[in-house]
């Protein structure tokens, strides 16, 4: 009995410093200090609390920056059908010389009525995922809380839908129609832009957070790679040694026993 107290605790060392040897590996391996609830059941619920708090961050980021890109698409829009009224005020502009003879006229209006064609085709034909942004029709609910509104800017709401340069007068008048709905459409162009530069704050915002939360949760879950390196060289050594003197010990037990049997 006596001859086997030794060896067993030796051995009952050698399968403690195998698990803790085993355990190093697992969190050098996986790059965690925390791999079970086992591990630091405190910390885990506070691990599980931070990837519930990062997960819902960056569903917030993606929703906003979807929220981005609607917007941006919707300006994009107006930027092409800024061009256009600028050309129909060109040729307004043209068609005033009283030089120009009926059918230059003519010929001036054929052009503006392709514009302002193409400007209702683009208000009623811009969409982002199926909504329709410049008919008039969109109403958003931002994640904000706020809802963006985006009036129409088909030709009628724009004061285009009855441009005509068939004489001075009226081409005259076309000066007036588009330089007004250029100024229509720079005051939406612009909130558009107020939106977007307050949607992109926010994310900022939201990314700050994110990296904030994120360094908390590294703090507590992942492993410190350079002090698990030295327990697992340590752990190395002690289970060499433990092997060692389990098989001293037992050398020593099997040389009391044949002395005894002699």
């Amino acid at each position: 009995m006596v001859s086997r107290t030794n060896p067993d605790r030796v051995h009952r060392d050698l399968l403690r410093t195998e698990d803790t040897r085993q355990k190093t590996l697992e969190r050098v391996a996986g790059g965690k200090r925390i791999n079970r609830a086992s591990d630091d059941p405190a910390g885990l619920a506070m691990v599980m609390a931070f990837e519930s708090q990062t997960r819902g961050l960056i569903q917030q980021i993606g929703s906003r920056q979807d929220e981005i890109s609607m917007l941006q698409t919707a300006d994009g829009a107006l930027s092409s059908m800024n061009e256009m009224i600028q050309r129909i005020n060109e040729l307004a502009v043209q068609a005033s010389n009283g030089t120009l003879t009926d059918a230059d006229r003519g010929n001036i209006q054929l052009e503006i009525n392709q514009l302002t064609s193409q400007i209702n085709q683009t208000a009623n034909g811009t969409t982002y995922n199926e909504k329709k942004l410049l008919d008039g029709s969109l109403q958003v609910s931002l994640q904000s809380g706020e809802t963006f509104t985006q009036p129409a800017v088909t030709t009628e709401a724009l004061g285009l839908n009855s441009v005509s340069v068939n004489s001075l007068q009226n081409a005259s008048q076309a000066i007036g129609q588009s330089a007004q709905a250029l100024a229509t459409l720079n005051t939406q162009r612009g909130s558009l832009g107020a939106a977007v530069n307050g949607i992109e704050s926010q994310v900022a915002g939201l990314q700050n957070e994110l990296v904030n939360v994120t360094a908390a949760q590294s703090r507590i879950e992942d492993v410190d790679m350079a002090a698990e390196i030295i327990n697992m060289s340590l752990n190395e050594l002690q289970s060499k040694f433990a092997l060692q003197t389990f098989k001293i010990q037992d050398e020593n037990r099997l040389t009391i026993l044949n002395l005894l049997g002699e």
